[in-house]
C-alpha cells in the first residue's frame, strides 16, 4: 500500500482519516492490553483493506495515558505530518507502515514513543507476527508506565516526609566552667570598714565659760574719830 507523500500530508492535515477510540482504565489496561487492543488492530487491517488512511486510539481514562495505531510514511504522528514534507520528498511515494505510538509525559523526557511494526500490506498478511510485535512493545511501555509510578509514590513520599516538621533535641548548653579569679587580698587600710561604716562619733562642742566678774562690794572704811580740840 502506497501513497505519494504530500497526498498523504494534505490528507492528514484535511483530517480525510478513518477513525476509531475506545476507552479503558489504567489498571484494566496493565491486566490485558492485548485483549484491549485487539479491536484497534482489526480497524487498522480493515480500512487497509479498503485502502483507506486510518488511526485507532485507546484512551486510559484515569490517567494521561494515550495509545495508537496509525498509519503513516515515516515513524511520525499523523498530528506532525507537516514535519515530513522537511524531511522527504514530497512529490515521491513512499511505502504506508503500521505504527504503534503512545503518548504520556511518564514514559520519557519527549512524552511520546513511536515505532514501526509493519508496512501495511504485511500487516494484514502476516497478522499473527504483526501482533506478537504489538504484544512485544506493549509490555516494555507498560514496565515503562509501572516504573515511572513507583518511582512518583517513592517521590511523593520522600515529600510529604519532608513537610513533617524535623522533631529536633534542643541543643544541650555548653556549660563553661570558668575559674574563679583569685581574688587579691585587698590592703588593709587604717580605718577598717566597719569603722568606716559607724557614724563618726562627734565631740559635744566645749562650752564656752564666760567669766563674769563678780562685783565686789567693798566696806566702806570704817572713819577714824575726829582728834579733840
Amino acid at each position: 500500500m502506497k501513497r505519494e507523500i504530500q497526498a498523504f500530508i494534505d490528507a492528514a492535515e484535511a483530517d480525510e482519516i478513518q477513525h476509531f477510540t475506545a476507552d479503558t482504565t489504567e489498571k484494566a489496561f496493565f491486566k490485558d492490553p492485548d485483549g484491549l487492543m485487539a479491536p484497534l488492530a482489526a480497524f487498522i487491517r480493515e480500512q487497509i483493506g479498503k485502502d483507506q488512511l486510518a488511526q485507532a486510539e485507546l484512551k486510559v481514562t484515569d490517567t494521561d495515558v494515550s495509545v495508537r495505531l496509525e498509519m503513516s510514511v515515516l515513524n511520525l504522528p499523523m498530528q506532525d505530518s507537516k514535519t515530513i514534507g522537511k524531511i522527504l520528498e514530497t512529490s515521491e511515494e513512499a511505502d504506508l507502515n503500521v505504527y504503534a505510538v503512545i503518548e504520556t509525559p511518564d514514559i520519557n523526557v519527549s512524552g511520546l514513543r513511536i515505532d514501526a511494526l509493519a508496512p501495511a500490506d504485511t500487516y494484514v498478511d502476516q497478522a499473527q507476527v504483526a501482533d506478537q510485535s504489538l504484544h512485544d512493545w506493549l509490555g516494555l511501555q507498560i514496565e515503562k508506565l509501572q516504573a515511572a509510578e513507583t518511582n512518583k509514590e517513592a517521590t511523593d513520599v520522600q515529600k510529604a516526609d519532608a513537610v513533617k516538621p524535623a522533631t529536633t533535641k534542643p541543643a544541650a548548653k555548653k556549660t563553661t566552667t570558668r575559674k574563679a579569679a583569685a581574688k587579691k587580698p585587698a590592703a588593709k587600710k587604717t580605718a577598717t570598714r566597719a569603722a568606716a561604716k559607724k557614724p563618726a562619733t562627734r565631740k559635744p562642742a566645749a562650752k564656752k565659760t564666760t567669766a563674769t566678774k563678780r562685783a565686789t562690794t567693798r566696806k566702806p572704811a570704817a572713819k577714824k574719830p575726829a582728834a579733840k580740840k
